[in-house]
């Protein structure tokens, strides 16, 4: 009967844990999180962090620039005011003012409230950029809305509502439950006051321990998760937020258990000197630890040696932690001892019968009421009730009906500098909404882009060419853009001066790599990689080469992309896209400046292999097609089809892109240079109707 009370009195003692573990984390989301003006304060903490106000700076940047889409080509600049404008402590209170009404909202479900709007931010970030950017600025409304997120009647609503409504329940049931099984579980084993106390700590203890556990777990997983998404800073974010919380929890677990065991006489602490040498040769001698001991010393150990890798500052802030808990226990158990003697001492004095004991276990008892009242009792009740393309294996480029011809005879969708993307870290002027990866994974299939030496500058993440090559480079890009508009760039970069300090390697930039760079091995391994998996498509690269075909030759090699090179014979028939594929030749390399010679056949000069259009005008009225660069009888035809307007190539794409006005253009180039485009080149590739008159160019529309 003694082993079936103890069993009983072992599975409460667990239960009741478990419902102190669940009330603790319960409690704590109730208190931290579904606390409207809490919450609040959260989120404005949560904002400033530097992850979230970069990201977040980015999304507001997307808004700004939706409103003004040729800001697009100072989106860097757009970027770090507004960033630095979501991370400023002047908005703490309109974020406040924002976060608690939705917090209402979605705790509420009352989608009457207002949504979350960070309008006034969006005002500041304009008037930033007004005042920094005049010019470039100007065509944004003063009164412009910039909103985030949205609320409205939805299933997630309900479902947040239905959860804030457990969270609550499980805040004071799950407390109250623990009470009463590990008052069970003590009164099983006996029915004495040392027992309740020695029942209550050990509890308690377990719960320092697991919220240790749960913190060090947590803080490792927040280290590997990335901060380059809203989801990714705000996770982040919101865990830094609410550690020290657990920490302090942890202490006062770790407390409490102390109070109860050490009424009963228990030592949590080494006190003499063979206690600690025992301590440390458990910890030095893994054979003397059972092989339980033994796997969660390792486990510990390999957690605590990934962090000192991943964020060393992060396992000093853990260790300092954790000496912290050492003194508070430590210097715990002494406030406890003297207590405890003064106690004893006490009921001699006034011939009291033992009251240790039993004051302890009724402290330990409150302490848990008291919790439950702290974490559980809400502050307001104002809750309401919850109702109740495929891919074909037999097509080339995505159609069956272009296996059969030559690649000469085959319209491609095109990009001008493609490498210039509008979302990419740190690109001025952009001229794709996106980089290479993202053009290639919506279909374009020819990529024009600019080859340059680049190192590292002495600020990174700023990328310069080398110096052999920056005069040349700065020149090229005020020819290009302007001397005013590449100054005020390098001004916001911070750039002059720049020292070259890093390794020489291939970037792509346009012209001034200070203006935006792509090291370019890590893109081609990513293109190998997406040519891999999609075995049945034909790539071209057409680059303005300053970079040597010696060079350009041991990248794709590193890339891994060298046998898939295609080498065609000046003079002689092109084989069909289905040959290539077949033979795995599928990547056509061309240069404008420098071919490859004898020795590098595949490196195709574009003078020999490419004729052209023009590539220089200022509206639709000026497009011809008249033949510029490349041999007349070259059998490539590239369209160069945009408007070299800095400021407005967005609102120029919508016109110059459409079916309107690319449609007749292609018709005539294809009349009167008697041959089909084969590559159609234009910038902000998403803006209009380029793959539909690509597809009605090559018969598959």
């Amino acid at each position: 009967m003694g082993g079936m009370r103890m069993v009983a009195a072992r599975i409460l003692f667990v239960l009741g844990t478990a419902c102190l573990v669940l009330g603790l984390f319960a409690g704590l989301l109730n208190r931290e999180v579904i606390d409207s003006e809490r919450f609040a304060g959260h989120v404005d903490s949560v904002r400033q962090d530097p992850d979230v106000a970069r990201v977040v700076g980015l999304e507001v940047s997307d808004r700004l620039l939706e409103a003004a889409p040729d800001l697009v080509a100072l989106r860097p600049l757009v970027e770090s005011v507004s960033s630095s404008v979501i991370s400023s402590p002047a908005a703490g209170p309109v974020v406040r003012s924002a976060a608690v009404p939705l917090h209402r909202a979605m705790t509420t479900g009352d989608t009457a409230l207002p949504i979350l709007r960070i309008a006034d931010i969006g005002a500041v970030a304009i008037a930033a950029l007004k005042t920094i950017a005049p010019d470039a600025a100007a065509k944004l409304p003063d009164d412009m809305d910039v909103t985030l997120s949205q609320i409205g009647a939805s299933g997630l609503d309900k479902k947040i509502v239905s959860t804030v409504h457990r969270v609550r329940v499980t805040a004071w049931l799950m407390p109250v439950l623990a009470l009463l099984l590990l008052l069970g579980s003590a009164l099983l084993r006996a029915r004495t006051w040392e027992q309740v106390s020695r029942t209550f700590g050990r509890a308690f203890l377990w719960l320092g321990g697991i919220v240790v556990g749960v913190i060090l777990g947590a803080t490792l997983a927040s280290v590997l998760i990335p901060t380059d998404d809203i989801k990714g800073a705000l996770t982040v974010a919101a865990w830094h937020e609410i550690d020290g919380r657990l920490w302090i929890i942890a202490a006062l677990s770790l407390v409490v258990g102390l109070l109860g065991l050490a009424m009963v006489g228990v030592r949590s602490i080494p006190d003499t000197k063979q206690e600690w040498l025992d301590l440390w040769q458990w910890m030095i001698r893994p054979r003397r630890a059972t092989r339980t001991a033994l796997a969660a010393r390792g486990a510990v150990v390999v957690v605590v040696g990934i962090l000192t890798v991943l964020r060393p500052l992060t396992v000093l802030a853990v260790l300092g932690s954790a000496l912290g808990l050492g003194l508070i226990g430590w210097g715990g158990r002494d406030l406890i001892a003297a207590g405890i003697s003064w106690l004893r001492s006490a009921e001699k004095k006034l011939h009291l019968e033992k009251v240790t004991v039993p004051l302890a276990a009724l402290t330990v008892v409150s302490l848990v009421v008291a919790s439950v009242a702290y974490l559980a009792w809400p502050k307001d009740r104002d809750l309401a009730t919850v109702a109740a393309k495929g891919s074909d294996p037999h097509a080339c480029n995505g159609y069956r009906e272009l296996c059969d011809r030559p690649y000469n005879e085959v319209a491609f969708p095109a990009t001008h500098n493609s490498m210039s993307a509008a979302d990419g870290a740190g690109w001025f002027i952009g001229e794709q909404p996106t980089g290479v990866m993202g053009q290639i994974r919506d279909g374009i299939r020819v990529f024009l882009v600019d080859s340059w030496y680049g190192q590292m500058s002495n600020r990174p993440p700023t990328v310069a060419n080398t110096q052999a090559s920056r005069a040349e480079a700065l020149a090229a890009a005020e020819k290009t853009y302007g001397k005013d508009v590449v100054r005020s760039a390098l001004r916001v970069r911070d750039s002059f001066n720049l020292e070259p300090v890093g390794s020489v390697k291939p970037y792509l930039c346009h012209e001034l790599c200070e203006l935006g760079a792509t090291e370019w091995l890590p893109l081609m391994v990513r293109v190998k990689d997406w040519m891999r998996d999609h075995p049945r498509e034909v790539i071209t690269f057409m680059v303005q080469d300053k970079v040597s075909p010696e060079d350009v030759e041991s990248l794709l090699k590193s890339a891994g992309m060298y046998d898939m090179l295609y080498t065609p014979t000046l003079g002689r028939p092109w084989p069909t896209l289905g040959e290539m594929i077949d033979s795995g030749k599928r990547l056509v390399w061309i240069h404008e400046n420098t071919g490859g010679g004898t020795q590098r056949p595949w490196v195709l000069p574009s003078d020999l292999w490419v004729q052209e259009t023009p590539y220089e005008f200022k509206k639709v009225a000026d497009f011809n097609c008249r033949p510029n660069r490349g041999a007349a009888d070259a059998p490539l035809l590239l369209i160069n089809h945009w408007l070299s307007n800095f400021a407005s190539r967005i609102k120029d794409a919508h016109t110059v892109n459409s079916s309107a006005v690319l449609g007749p253009r292609l018709t005539k180039c294809r009349t009167e240079r008697r041959q089909i485009p084969n590559f159609v080149a234009v910038d902000n590739y998403a803006i209009g109707d380029l793959f539909t008159e690509v597809a009605r160019l090559n018969g598959v529309a």
